[in-house]
């Protein structure tokens, strides 16, 4: 399968899946998808890359995050200081 043909497969998972979904019921899937494919021993190797997923997404959007409050900072920073400076002038 392609990453192309993995990514209309994991359309249709999301569209028909409830809207709330609990973290027990995201296990429980994610166990009969290892299960169903005869994977339970390959589990380390599905942890790892499952956890490298993670880590990379949570450290992109706390990038977002800094990157769009730091530059907003900055910038009322700079109006602070030109405000200042026009005031003392």
């Amino acid at each position: 399968m392609n990453r192309e043909e993995l990514g209309e497969v994991v359309a249709i998972m999301l569209n028909v899946m409830p809207r709330n979904i609990t973290d027990k019921e995201i296990a429980i899937i994610m166990i009969n998808f290892i299960v169903q494919k005869k994977r339970a021993n390959h589990w380390p190797i599905i942890n790892a890359e499952i956890e490298d997923g993670l880590v990379d997404y949570l450290i992109s959007q706390v990038e977002d995050e800094i990157s769009k409050h730091g530059i907003s900072k900055a910038v009322q920073d700079a109006d602070d200081f030109l405000g200042r400076i026009v005031n003392d002038v």
